[in-house]
């Protein structure tokens, strides 16, 4: 632990300029003053790189464009609500790059990283994250230790000028074939899995980061990656409720402020057959916000992944739409930006969905960063001023 809050310590910490900060927290959080484009902007979180060099292979992965250049345009131009920086990154490139893209946006941005214990934060940052995994932190069963290492990692999305760490992890791995949550998971018991996710969110929330649980309702017992292709769950309701969703539910109570719902078809939950979990508005509206209570912000997974892009008609911004019906507030990852709000634009004025139904969604959006840039006058940004 004490080599681990050494390196942190160690970590750049390039000031972020008064004038910005400044800038960012007095700027306006009331949607009445709000354009429709800079309404449906805010839905959005798109994904950026801190240095195209050290990313590239992040980059050539995707269909689209995440240069500096390409974020830009989208900031400035289509009033974008976030970013999430993918790929191995550099910590003093991005926090000046976060500096840059804060400060050409008329409305604070969102920022978002997949910070993780393990594997996928060391993926981030190879040369400092030394984290064990979830699987290591779970089988050492100390809820106080699973909570000090949320509120260190917490400490290092603030340096970072990270505002939400896509974690924790909240999946049940009660499939050993699974090949891609394994080591990610706390463990395979759903009581275990919940008590070190809501351990570890309370750390982040003592640092002042937003925690988003994830991927709703559990991608645990799944064979297939939905980075590669849609993963299908076929268990009854009773089992569902006893394993994949039972963490769901504990943190709900604990009073998550964020979850990420995953693509995965889930055939008790969504009657219409291959429809992922994202884009259903049986599971995100009916179960996550209905049934279980949820108050909170709902994100999609990253909408550019083959579980959702394989399929011909959730092309052409359709994907986001339909999460959008769904009930999903936050967009992330959209495949082609200009699409998706053309798409939505296209819906408002054939009666689709109604611009209330958006003002609901970006009330939240405002709300959160409402309070976000609010408490970051103590934060540890402010040393630096």
């Amino acid at each position: 632990m004490k080599k681990i809050m050494l390196l942190f310590f160690l970590l750049c910490t390039a000031p972020l300029p008064s004038k910005a900060m400044k800038r960012v927290i007095s700027s306006p959080f009331d949607i009445t003053t709000l354009s429709l484009s800079q309404k449906i902007g805010q839905l959005f979180m798109i994904t950026a790189v801190s240095d195209e060099e050290i990313a590239k292979d992040t980059i050539t992965k995707k269909t689209y464009p995440v240069d500096k250049e390409y974020v830009t345009k989208m900031i400035t131009d289509y009033h974008v609500g976030g970013i999430i920086y993918l790929g191995q990154s550099d910590s003093k490139k991005q926090i000046e790059r976060t500096k840059y893209f804060q400060s050409i946006s008329k409305i604070p941005l969102l920022v978002g990283q997949d910070l993780e214990p393990g594997r996928v934060g060391k993926s981030r940052f190879p040369n400092f994250f030394l984290f064990k995994s979830n699987e290591k932190i779970g089988k050492r069963n100390e809820l106080t230790y699973t909570q000090n290492i949320g509120c260190i990692i917490g400490e290092l999305c603030k340096t970072l000028g990270v505002h939400i760490n896509f974690a924790p992890v909240a999946d049940v791995n009660s499939n050993p074939n699974n090949p891609i949550i394994g080591d990610r998971s706390f463990g395979s018991d759903p009581k275990e899995v919940a008590k070190h996710a809501i351990a570890f969110a309370q750390g982040l929330q003592e640092s002042g980061i937003v925690a988003c649980a994830k991927h709703f309702p559990g991608h645990g017992d799944t064979t297939v990656d939905s980075h590669d292709t849609l993963p299908k769950i076929d268990k009854s309701m009773h089992d569902l409720l006893n394993t994949e969703i039972k963490p769901f539910k504990e943190l709900i109570k604990a009073d998550i402020p964020m979850i990420m719902v995953g693509h995965i078809a889930v055939r008790e939950l969504e009657s219409e057959e291959n429809l992922p979990a994202t884009l259903s508005k049986d599971i995100v509206t009916g179960y996550l916000k209905e049934e279980f209570g949820f108050k909170g912000i709902v994100i999609t997974d990253a909408l550019d992944m083959n579980a959702i892009t394989l399929t011909e008609h959730y092309k052409n911004g359709q994907a986001e739409l339909q999460a959008l019906i769904a009930g999903n507030d936050i967009l992330l990852c959209p495949v082609n930006l200009i699409q998706a709000i053309t798409s939505i634009k296209k819906a408002i004025l054939d009666g689709t969905i109604t611009e209330k139904e958006i003002d609901s969604h970006v009330e939240k959006i405002l709300n959160l960063k409402k309070n976000i840039f609010s408490s970051m006058q103590n934060s540890v940004i402010e040393s630096y001023l």
